[in-house]
């Protein structure tokens, strides 16, 4: 009996170990097991900020940032420039607009109609516009005058915004000081004048300051039309007139004489080259121009220089040649975006001599290539330039300045010899 208990138990363990094993997986493995617990998903590494950096860095990298800009030279998008009318008499207001126009219409009485003429009247009659900083094209509202000087004539406002490239006439007395008086005792830039002219100074207080706001248009008409203006002036009233930028004072006749022409074709007239010591170089020097603001661009420096009056002219007929350059590379873009230099400029013979207009018979190398490039890179201001406004050197491009072993003396010397030959002996 014991025996088939024994037995019976020994099949029934053997029953669920085959139905365990038929399952797949042991009968203790069959119970439901309960549910792990979920692991929090692991917290992102935050990273640490980069370092701040030091005042060196920061100083560096300012310094990188400047010698980039230093070789972009942009042109003004607007000029503002103007001649110094010096009067005979005491200080005394400014002259009207309705003045100034009837002294241009007794002054070009034969040429009342010409539509240059009428142009100027309507510009006498405009102060500035109120918003400089806008394009209006067609189609688009004409911007407003000044609210301290209402247009003289609204409908010559008109027509004078409506040009583009003329943007008002600025009429403003100034106190006897504002032309210092060294300038002018001093002979060089007074040397234009007649004798009685110089002898007349002391008595001429009454200062006016003729100013016009123009774009680099139409062969710089603005410039052209405020030279008419003060020409008649002068011419009516006696008046000598101080150019600001180059610091020289002509008389009536002899600003006439060097008022620019419609072609351009006497560059020179306008800009004037002046010697400086180069502190680069002790034993050479520099020539510099004064009077570029006048066409928007900046104004040009030649270093390096050696000091001897044959290359001296030489490289002054070369920086009246770049100048020229500069002025038709400068022209207003009409789309608005503003005007840059190109990076590598070319200059060529032809360029020196259409500066002087036919009036100098510049010397020329029958065997020289007669063309060079060039790379402008603006120089840190100094004492004696004109107030804001900003001098270029003059270089060799970037592929050849930009060298280790590049002799800027020796380039300038071979960049003259290429265009206008070596210099007379």
């Amino acid at each position: 009996m014991a025996r088939r208990t024994m037995l019976n138990r020994t099949c029934l363990l053997g029953h669920v170990l085959v139905y365990g094993l038929a399952c797949g997986r042991p009968a203790e493995q069959a119970r439901p097991s309960a549910t792990a617990p979920e692991q929090p998903a692991p917290s992102p590494t935050k990273e640490a900020p980069p370092p701040e950096p030091t005042p060196a860095e920061l100083a560096a990298e300012e310094a990188r940032r400047a010698e980039a800009a230093a070789h972009r030279v942009v042109f003004a998008d607007r000029i503002s420039f103007g001649y110094v009318l010096l009067l005979p008499g005491p200080p005394g207001p400014a002259p009207t607009r309705e003045e100034l126009q009837a002294i241009v219409r007794r002054m070009f009485a034969e040429s009342v109609g010409d539509p240059e003429v009428e142009l100027l009247l309507d510009l006498v009659a405009t102060p500035p516009r109120a918003d400089l900083s806008a394009l209006h094209g067609p189609g688009q509202a004409a911007p407003q005058a000044r609210a301290d000087e209402p247009p003289l004539d609204p409908e010559a406002a008109a027509r004078v915004w409506a040009t583009s490239d003329l943007l008002g006439l600025e009429i403003d007395a100034l106190p006897a000081a504002a032309v210092e008086p060294k300038l002018l005792a001093d002979p060089e830039l007074t040397r234009a004048l007649e004798p009685e002219e110089r002898a007349s100074l002391p008595e001429r207080t009454q200062l006016v300051m003729v100013r016009a706001l123009y774009r680099n248009q139409n062969a710089v008409r603005g410039l052209r039309l405020l030279q008419a203006l003060v020409r008649a002036v002068a011419a009516d009233t006696g008046a000598l007139v101080h150019d600001p930028d180059t610091l020289e004072t002509f008389g009536p006749a002899a600003f006439a004489a060097r008022r620019l022409q419609a072609s351009l074709g006497n560059v020179a007239d306008q800009v004037a080259v002046v010697p400086f010591v180069d502190p680069r170089q002790p034993e050479a020097v520099r020539l510099t121009t004064r009077g570029m603001r006048r066409f928007g661009s900046v104004d040009l420096e030649l270093d390096g220089l050696v000091r001897d009056l044959p290359a001296l002219q030489q490289a002054t007929y070369f920086l009246h040649g770049l100048g020229l350059v500069m002025v038709r590379l400068g022209e207003f873009d009409r789309s608005g975006f503003a005007v840059e230099a190109p990076e590598v400029i070319g200059l060529h013979y032809r360029d020196c001599v259409d500066a002087y207009g036919g009036q100098v018979a510049l010397p020329r190398c029958s065997g020289c290539p007669e063309e060079v490039e060039i790379h402008l890179v603006e120089r840190p201001a100094e004492a004696h330039d004109s107030p804001g406004h900003v001098v270029a050197r003059v270089v060799a491009p970037q592929a050849i300045s930009g060298r280790s072993d590049y002799d800027h003396i020796a380039w300038i010397r071979a960049a003259l010899d290429r265009v206008l030959g070596p210099p007379a002996t």
